[in-house]
């Protein structure tokens, strides 16, 4: 089972840092949104190695999670969101690594149109993936161009591929038959 603790106030300025970086996070900072953040550990085994995996999401391992919380808890005081990094992989990450995935998290929060709720605090709401990818490679093998994950690779590679893989070289376009 994984272990929490609240991040170190050089992890949490980090995070602040990162939030002060880029202008798109600006709206978190008019709003005045308090984060907490949190840091996770996988379990470890008699040696002391880490056995375990410190944050899922579906059943796969993530470096990072966003999430906005609750009216009840934020009464109690904790923050309006929370941003939880893997702590195992936080150590051996270079510093722009870290960078890129706090960004990443942050990027999932947006402040609903400036409104307030109960407690006079940001309301928040989660900004979603561009593209989320739920494969299987024997599928993709299987049915080919018919498959999802296929249809879905070509997509991303269609609308943006030279962004996200600049090695690769396009695919040729397709050249239309007239009859």
């Amino acid at each position: 089972m994984s272990k929490f603790q609240k991040a170190s106030k050089e992890i949490a300025q980090f995070v602040n840092e990162v939030l002060f970086d880029w202008d798109v996070h600006q709206p978190l900072i008019d709003a005045k949104v308090k984060l907490d953040v949190c840091m996770a550990y996988g379990d470890q085994n008699d040696a002391g190695e880490t056995e375990g995996v410190a944050i899922k999401r579906h059943g796969q391992r993530v470096l990072g999670l966003a999430k906005i919380i609750g009216l009840k808890d934020r009464a109690m005081g904790r923050g309006d969101a929370e941003i939880m990094l893997d702590g195992d992989w936080w150590e051996d990450a270079t510093d722009e690594q870290k960078k890129a995935l706090v960004d990443h998290e942050l990027f999932h929060l947006r402040v609903k149109d400036m409104e307030q709720d109960d407690l006079g605090r940001p309301k928040l709401e989660m900004r979603l993936h561009d593209y989320e990818f739920g494969w299987f490679k024997a599928v993709a093998e299987r049915h080919g161009e018919n498959s999802i994950e296929q249809q879905q690779a070509r997509l991303m590679m269609d609308t943006d591929g030279q962004f996200f893989w600049p090695e690769f070289e396009p695919a040729p376009a397709a050249v239309s038959k007239k009859k």
